[in-house]
């Protein structure tokens, strides 16, 4: 039915009911940015795109006992309200089983039960790790979700399997244990990833996605979720989003501060410009910069800010001078 021949009271159903969605989306959205968490030491960049107005994919973080940190991803069948519906469900259930503290393997069999009695006909995919941030241990299991892919110069899957959620009642699930190494990144990440389509009808699929990371493995969490997201719309140019996108990025800092700081100017900067402000800093410096102590380098952070103003425009100023206190911060807090 044409606009022009509908009632008033259809038009102000139809307006009510576009409201609804949208603040359901901002609901749902808000759960999602709320979730993300600062682990020191650790640096952390999420993102989840619905295809429609709301979305049926997950992901949730849930501090534990003895400092570990939950991490979870998942993928609802289905689009749209009702699998927003599902999705949060799932999420209640799977917050109520994880703070139990158990593995993440009898995590995931307790909540395939949760799922079966709260959401009958529904299936879903979930991929639960459990992060010792001090040893840098992240323990993985698997309910049908996309593996995820380890970043360390290359990018490899980590193979861990098991039925999705919701499927049988007495499902049991594996477990892998791997040790994130200093500058190491995880990335997870849903179907709308790899089955993203283009005006070809090819799907971007997992070998193109780990040769972009490895191509990229220097990057930062932040940065590398920015870069999937520009070349999925590259990639989907004229096709439109056909499902849900979910990306979460997890990486273990370098012991070094100084090696860490380095590293954030060429993500920042760029590896040639990063290089030639190095430069001026340690001209600056009496002692080698790798000697600074996380104390030192928060009090040399205004000159270094002072020095920036002749080389970049404030808002590149402003990123870097950010994302230099905020790591600085993180291994003052380590040291203490």
């Amino acid at each position: 039915m044409e606009a022009s021949n509908r009632s008033p009271q259809e038009l102000q159903r139809q307006v009510e009911l576009e409201q609804d969605l949208q603040l359901a989306r901002d609901i749902q959205q808000g759960l999602l940015l709320a979730a993300a968490p600062h682990i020191p030491g650790w640096e952390l960049s999420a993102v989840s795109l619905p295809a429609r107005d709301l979305g049926g994919d997950l992901y949730d973080f849930l501090e534990l006992s003895d400092g570990f940190q939950g991490i979870m991803i998942g993928d609802v069948a289905g689009k749209g309200l009702p699998a927003a519906l599902q999705m949060a469900v799932t999420r209640t259930v799977f917050r109520h089983e994880a703070r139990q503290g158990t593995s993440p393997k009898a995590t995931l069999a307790a909540v395939n039960r949760g799922v079966l009695n709260e959401i009958p006909l529904g299936m879903v995919t979930m991929l639960y790790a459990l992060l010792d941030p001090q040893r840098g241990l992240l323990r993985l299991s698997n309910a049908g979700h996309t593996f995820p892919l380890l970043v360390n110069g290359n990018a490899h899957e980590l193979e861990v399997s098991g039925l999705p959620l919701g499927v049988v009642s007495d499902a049991d699930y594996d477990e892998k244990t791997v040790v994130l190494k200093p500058g190491d990144c995880i990335v997870l990440y849903s179907d709308g990833v790899t089955e993203a389509f283009n005006v070809a009808e090819s799907m971007f699929g997992v070998d193109r996605l780990q040769v972009l990371l490895a191509a990229n493995s220097h990057l930062k969490p932040r940065a590398i979720v920015s870069l999937l997201l520009h070349e999925l719309r590259a990639w989907g140019t004229n096709c439109g989003q056909s499902d849900d996108i979910t990306i979460v990025v997890l990486r273990r800092r370098l012991d070094c501060v100084s090696d860490e700081l380095c590293s954030i100017m060429n993500d920042v900067l760029g590896i040639e410009r990063a290089v030639s402000f190095w430069e001026e800093i340690m001209a600056l410096q009496s002692i080698p910069l790798e000697k600074l102590t996380p104390d030192e380098w928060l009090v040399f952070l205004p000159s270094l800010a002072k020095l920036g103003q002749s080389y970049f425009g404030r808002g590149l100023r402003r990123e870097l001078s950010q994302q230099l206190r905020l790591a600085i911060e993180d291994y003052r807090v380590q040291r203490q």
